[in-house]
């Protein structure tokens, strides 16, 4: 009996998943709500599109130049962050009318504007063309100063973080620039905080910076694109500071603002990809996917060649799960082989039993007499000990066959995904990944398994354990199956009583299994405290 027992605990131990490193349900509560932003993009994409045709068709209605520039700026502003192609097409636009009105300012605004959008966009050379060498900072006026240092001082930040990647460029450092914006910049400007924010950071004053990030993006509105760059802001910090469940949060909000506003150059969801590899590879994939797509519709110079590196990461964690998949199948072969040698054994002790009835029955046929136990006849006996064997036979033979089938499929699967994988298939392998359900089918069949083997062993187990039980409160489970109560007292019945075993073999929370043991306990007849021991007394 024990020997049964060990037998259908190694059945379920192989049927179990490899446990993956799992997220806080905080931080899967923050994707859950990220992922329906994702779900909801088209609808910002629409409503973004429909101000730009408002504004598009102002364009064309107007005749007035000064309106028509205004308008161009306008459209450029909204453009920025959305396609690099059209906010240049629109800011060109207002360099011609500019020049052909002979409009300085506006001219010299849209010509700061042109060298900003290079920067931002990894067109470094041209940047540093149109702002040092097309514009002269000592002319402009008051109002365009403040606006030409700070461009001069993003470009020197952006420039900083990238200089592997582009042509050697050698302007002025950021602190440069930010000296003298303290001084151009209104004491509480949005923009001279910001500066303050990254001369904290730079100079590791952390806890400084984290406070007066707090108060910026305090007075920010939530759904502005202004608040996805500070919030981003926010998550370097606390990545600094080693708060990696609050960089979570930074990032998730920065995303979300950026899904809001249809921003297609931005660096937060790429981030959150890439914290998700080692944890959540599908989610990760799919998050890089949409960067990607949202990269190149921007048309952005640097932003697609760097998101494309972390598709080497992904090919990398997909060849890493398949050699972990194959780690496990050779596992689950060993396991399959002292699985064999357990029902072997198992065998020689049914065949060592048979031996032992067989004389039994012999001394039984010598002295003409009946069994006395349970008044069964030799007849009855011979039937019974005929059927049992078969039982036990067919119990083996079904298991092997089970679960080699179950390799066989998992081995197939994985085949057909790394093929998707390397044709470079990336959508076709989202879809299947995303319609996977192996994991819920390996659940279903193992159910399968344990309650067809159980009940091979004892079928008379649940009319059984229903005396104990009072007349409302008995169980009548489909045939050959049994439901969650069942199960987890016939695996008392094996002599595994320990509460945690049970449920970690079940796949239920341990709370789940102390529930149930106290609703059925308390439905039992006779004394509660001892009920366990005769469940573990039937078929006995």
């Amino acid at each position: 009996m024990r020997l049964r027992s060990f037998v259908l605990i190694i059945v379920a131990v192989s049927l179990s998943s490899c446990g993956r490193v799992s997220l806080s349900s905080h931080v899967k509560d923050s994707l859950e709500e990220l992922d329906g932003y994702v779900a909801s993009r088209p609808v910002y994409d629409a409503r973004k599109k429909g101000r730009l045709d408002a504004l598009r068709k102002q364009l064309g209605a107007s005749r007035d130049p000064v309106r028509r520039m205004d308008i161009c700026r306008e459209l450029a502003d909204e453009y920025f962050a959305y396609s690099f192609d059209s906010t240049l097409f629109y800011i060109k636009e207002c360099l011609d009318m500019a020049e052909a009105s002979g409009d300085k300012d506006r001219y010299d605004d849209a010509s700061i504007s042109l060298g900003h959008l290079y920067a931002k966009s990894g067109h470094f050379m041209e940047a540093h063309q149109r702002l040092y060498d097309m514009i002269d900072g000592t002319k402009l006026p008051a109002h365009l100063k403040s606006k030409y240092i700070y461009t001069l001082y993003d470009f020197s930040r952006d420039l900083s973080g990238n200089s592997g990647m582009v042509e050697q460029l050698s302007i002025p450092d950021r602190s440069v620039y930010r000296n003298e914006l303290y001084s151009l910049l209104p004491s509480d400007s949005p923009t001279r905080m910001h500066v303050m924010l990254d001369a904290l950071m730079q100079d590791g004053r952390l806890n400084s910076a984290d406070s007066l990030g707090r108060i910026l993006i305090g007075h920010t509105d939530p759904n502005s694109h202004e608040y996805a760059i500070y919030a981003y802001e926010m998550s370097v910090i606390a990545e600094q500071q080693g708060r990696q469940e609050e960089r979570m949060d930074w990032l998730v909000k920065s995303a979300e603002c950026d899904i809001i506003n249809s921003v297609k150059d931005y660096a937060s969801l790429t981030v959150i990809a890439q914290i998700l590899l080692p944890t959540d590879l599908d989610r990760s994939f799919k998050y890089l996917r949409i960067a990607q797509e949202d990269a190149l519709a921007y048309n952005a110079k640097l932003r697609p060649w760097q998101i494309s590196q972390f598709f080497m990461e992904i090919e990398n964690a997909y060849s890493e799960r398949q050699n972990q998949d194959r780690r496990n199948l050779k596992g689950a072969s060993l396991l399959l082989a002292v699985l064999t040698l357990i029902l072997s054994l198992l065998a020689v002790s049914l065949i060592s039993r048979s031996k032992k009835l067989s004389r039994t029955r012999a001394q039984l046929e010598e002295s003409n007499t009946k069994i006395a136990m349970n008044n069964i006849t030799l007849n009855d006996l011979n039937s019974r000990l005929l059927k049992a064997d078969k039982v036990k036979e067919d119990l083996i033979i079904g298991f092997l066959h089970r679960l080699s089938v179950q390799i066989a499929g998992q081995k197939a699967e994985d085949s057909r995904l790394r093929n998707l994988l390397k044709q470079g298939r990336s959508a076709e392998l989202l879809r299947e990944l995303d319609l996977s359900t192996r994991a819920e089918k390996n659940l279903k069949e193992y159910y399968r398994i344990f309650d067809a083997t159980f009940l091979g062993l004892y079928p008379d187990f649940v009319e059984q354990f229903n005396e104990l039980l009072k007349e409302d409160a008995r169980f009548h489970p489909k045939e050959g199956q049994l439901n969650t109560e069942l199960r987890v007292f016939a695996l008392i019945r094996l002599g595994i009583d320990d509460s945690r075993d049970i449920a970690s073999i079940l796949h239920y929370s341990l709370s789940t299994i102390y529930n149930y043991k106290v609703s059925v306990k308390n439905s039992c007849t006779g004394d509660r405290d001892t009920f366990e021991e005769r469940v573990k007394m039937i078929g006995k």
